[in-house]
Formats: C-alpha cells, sequence, structure tokens
C-alpha cells in the first residue's frame, strides 16, 4: 500500500501528487497574489512544506514540477531532498491566475464585493470572463490542460510531484476528474500544502485523496516552537 493506504498501480499508470505550495504572508493576512505576486514563505508555509516532506518521504516520487513562482518553487525545494537525485522542472503553465486588479489587495468591502461579482459569474457559468488585467477560467483551464498534457506525455508510468496553487488546483481537478466539471470547482479545497493524489491510466483520471492536510499538526507544532 501507498501513501493513507491508497493502493499500489499498475505499471502503466501514471499518479500524480498535486499539491499547494506553503503558507506565505499574503495568505495568512488575505491578500490576493495571483500570478503577478511572487511572494515568499513565511515560518509556518516552511515548517507545513517540511512536515509535507516528512510524510512524502516513503513515496517513490520520481520527477518534480513546480510553477516558476517563488512560494511553489521554495515549496518544492523543501520537497525533494528525500527523493533525490531527482529532476526539476518549472512551467509558466503551472502558474497561479492571473487574478488582475485584484492582486495585491487586502481584504475590504469594495475588493469583496468586486470579487464575489466575478465568482457569481463563474457560478453561472460565464467562465470566459475575464478578470480586469487578468486571465478568466477558460485561460486558466487551457494552461492548466497544456500542462498536464506535457507532463503526463514525458512521465507516463511514473509518480510526479507537481507544486502549484488553489485557484489553479480547483480548475485544475474540476477538469481532469469525473463527476466534477468547472460548475463544481468551488467545492475542491485547497489548504496550504495540501495533497491531491490522482492516478491516470490512459486519458481517464481518478483521485485517491483530495485536500488532505493530514500533515499539518505536526507542522503547526513546529511553527509554535
Amino acid at each position: 500500500m501507498g501513501i493513507d493506504g491508497t493502493p499500489f498501480v499498475p505499471d502503466d499508470t501514471t499518479v500524480f501528487y498535486f499539491v499547494r505550495h506553503g503558507e506565505t504572508e499574503h495568505n495568512r493576512q488575505g491578500i490576493v497574489q495571483g500570478g503577478g505576486i511572487d511572494s515568499v514563505l513565511n515560518d509556518a508555509g516552511r515548517a507545513q512544506a517540511q512536515a509535507l516532506a516528512q510524510r512524502l518521504g516513503p513515496v517513490g516520487i520520481d520527477t518534480l514540477y513546480a510553477s516558476t513562482l517563488q512560494r511553489a518553487k521554495q515549496t518544492a525545494k523543501l520537497l525533494a531532498p528525500p527523493h533525490e537525485p531527482l529532476s526539476r522542472t518549472y512551467l509558466r503553465d503551472l502558474n497561479e491566475m492571473n487574478w488582475g486588479v485584484f492582486e495585491g489587495k487586502p481584504p475590504s468591502a469594495e475588493r469583496d464585493a468586486s470579487m464575489e461579482d466575478v465568482k457569481s459569474a463563474w457560478r453561472d457559468g460565464a467562465y470566459d470572463r475575464a478578470i480586469e488585467g487578468g486571465e478568466s477560467i477558460r485561460d486558466v483551464q487551457a494552461r492548466a490542460q497544456r500542462a498536464i498534457r506535457h507532463i503526463a506525455a514525458r512521465e507516463e508510468g511514473r509518480t510526479a510531484l507537481v507544486v502549484t496553487h488553489g485557484r489553479y488546483l480547483r480548475v485544475l481537478l474540476a477538469t481532469l476528474l469525473d463527476g466534477y466539471g468547472l460548475e463544481h470547482m468551488q467545492e475542491l479545497g485547497h489548504s496550504n500544502t495540501c495533497v491531491n493524489r490522482v492516478v491516470c491510466t490512459g486519458d481517464r483520471f481518478r483521485a485517491d485523496l483530495l485536500n488532505c492536510t493530514a500533515h499539518l499538526s505536526s507542522a503547526g507544532d513546529a511553527a509554535q516552537a
């Protein structure tokens, strides 16, 4: 059996561990980051990543992919050591959604109302609606599909660790998994350093784990030490 009791899979099956980056100060303060704010991990985020590294230590990771943003690259760097030697590839197509005019803005009644207006349009199926100065859900979906096609073609039959971002994960997983679709993307949680284990056989994807944060109790203890 593998991590958390999940079964081993045949050699012709590709396993993805899709992981969100660790916490940043922007996360803690509720400031929108997106693809244009290149923030770094805070102490809690580093502790979360170290706890996840310990959790994933027994897993046979063959290769590592991450977005080009610092918070993802720093998380990936902390996850890599138990699996060395390990190839690393950084892809812009794994970067977070560009939130345009919302990026860098802290919580406020005006910001939250504007963001809710956009999210309401998405709930109504207007996935082509782009944020002013940013991307639409369809834009992110196209990038995500391109990234996964690229990784799956290169890593067939192997296990890939992919470090990316919250809204990106919602779009990606809703696109890949049967029973979701973009209309259900809000149902997919994305806690910092969450684990999503997705198995690909042929062109079908299924999830063994979604938004799993079983490692974070130890991270909380470490951050307070």
